[in-house]
């Protein structure tokens, strides 16, 4: 130690001779010698400072060169048509159409950038509380497409149905619009109506529907003799939390056989489907796993599973509305063996969106991420095929007849074998489902038209379509044929 401290000793002695000297030596410069030194040495510091402010700017933004580059460029043109356009400008426009235009080349229907106002009905959504028709949309390309209609919603009960084409909103073409100015046009005030113009199978149809105020309840129950069927609208805030609840007072109920409907459920939160696969899937399992370029991530359960789910024998039943956070849970579910699917394939929405919310309330959505089940099964633009598929009655999934033509005896048309389905699931038979329009469907037509009151011409007229089309929307409506042919099997 005393050693140590005699050659810190003589350093310190060495330095002050040196500084010493080195001040015998300053006093023999000229003055202004001195003055050019002193100016020199707070050039370079002003210089590396500089330097130093930039370096740690461009680290932060965390942007290369060209980047850079490309954002100086945007700055550029932002500054030069504010300034020197002929006509005043808006700022707030200019900066929102640049951001549109960045999202819109993403060429991906899922991602927007979204008002302050738009911002507000997005959070509507996700607690489950707006004004609408009760439908979710989609870009696709240039289309824009109905992903689900909710469950009860006005949009459903007037018939739209999941890949129905939007064309027009109140007579107005909606192409090259964005999405969200269109979901701010089908949106209103309670109680008014408007009509869409849709598009399915290469066919346009006009519907008009009355705007209500949706609430989406997430999980709704019902016992059907020794069965509960849980229909799970969305996946929203608290959506595991009220079916955990709703498994309990089942389980009290005695029910151990379980239907899960997540027919025409478009998805939602993420973390609620992870949290509602926890119900069955114990601690410590992976429910999704994410993937964005080389970096991967398995989200997994944390909470032990419900023990009143583990004795339950669960089916879940879905359909091509049934997507996103429907399809991580059900992917997961699959994986497991924790429960059969029944139903048709699932829309095929493999990919996860997050958002980044700005200083004045306006939003951006975007894509970050793709996910595959626990087994690895990517199912973008593919889907999940049922274990057991239960076909929708021929009925429910015919086309759209055109309200401005009119079929009648002796056409040939394959409208007209629509037609004849149609009425036969309304108790008009006809002798056979050919295009053919024949004398069996005349009289079908007639019959018809009798019971409802409307001129009996035999011809397929606009009045008998909207007719039509409204009965076999409510007979859809009010009859479940899928959910009972379930019941049937698992009974």
């Amino acid at each position: 130690m005393s050693e140590h401290k005699d050659i810190n000793e003589q350093n310190i002695s060495d330095n002050e001779d040196k500084v010493q000297q080195s001040t015998s030596k300053t006093f023999k410069f000229k003055r202004s010698h001195f003055i050019l030194l002193l100016l020199g040495t707070m050039l370079i510091t002003a210089v590396i400072a500089v330097f130093a402010t930039i370096g740690i700017s461009n680290w932060n933004s965390g942007l290369t060169d060209n980047q850079r580059h490309e954002v100086q460029k945007i700055e550029e043109v932002y500054k030069t048509l504010n300034n020197e356009y002929y006509k005043d400008t808006n700022p707030e426009k200019l900066s929102s159409a640049a951001i549109d235009g960045m999202v819109k080349d993403l060429d991906d229907p899922y991602s927007d950038y979204m008002t302050k106002d738009e911002t507000k009905s997005f959070n509507e959504d996700v607690s489950g509380d707006f004004v609408g028709i009760g439908a979710e949309m989609q870009k696709k390309g240039d289309k824009i497409e109905i992903t689900s209609p909710m469950k009860q919603s006005p949009a459903e009960k007037a018939g739209i149905q999941p890949k129905d084409v939007v064309k027009k909103v109140d007579g107005k073409s909606v192409k090259g619009q964005p999405l969200e100015a269109i979901v701010k046009k089908v949106r209103g005030k309670q109680g008014t109506e408007v009509t869409l113009t849709i598009e399915r199978a290469k066919q346009t149809h006009d519907i008009t529907i009355k705007r209500d105020k949706i609430h989406v309840k997430s999980v709704e129950y019902e016992k059907h003799k020794n069965v509960g069927v849980f229909t799970i609208n969305k996946f929203q805030n608290s959506t595991s939390g009220e079916l955990k609840s709703a498994l309990i007072k089942a389980h009290k109920d005695g029910v151990r056989k379980i239907v899960l409907d997540l027919r025409n459920n478009p998805g939602g939160l993420l973390d609620e489907a992870v949290k509602m696969t926890n119900i069955f899937i114990d601690k410590g399992e992976t429910v999704v796993q994410l993937e964005k370029g080389k970096h991967k991530e398995e989200i997994q359960t944390s909470n032990d599973a419900l023990k009143e789910a583990k004795d339950m024998d669960v089916s879940i039943l879905v359909n091509k509305g049934s997507a996103s956070a429907s399809e991580v849970f059900t992917g997961a579910m699959k994986d497991y063996d924790k429960a059969k699917v029944y139903g048709s394939k699932t829309f095929g929405k493999g990919i996860v969106q997050t958002t980044h919310e700005f200083d004045d309330g306006s939003l951006l959505k975007f894509t970050n991420m793709k996910w595959l089940t626990p087994k690895f099964h990517y199912i973008h633009g593919k889907g999940i095929e049922p274990d057991t598929k239960l076909n929708e009655p021929a009925y429910q999934s015919l086309n759209v007849i055109p309200n401005d033509k009119v079929y009648q005896l002796g056409d040939n048309d394959k409208n007209v074998k629509t037609i004849k389905i149609g009425l036969t699931a309304l108790g008009h038979e006809t002798s056979n489902e050919s295009t053919e329009f024949d004398s069996s469907l005349e009289n079908a037509i007639k019959s018809f038209q009798k019971e409802n009151d409307l001129k009996v011409n035999g011809t397929f007229n606009k009045e008998t379509n909207e007719k039509f089309t409204q009965q076999l929307v409510n007979k859809a409506n009010e009859e479940d044929t899928v959910l009972n042919k379930l019941l049937k099997i698992i009974n």
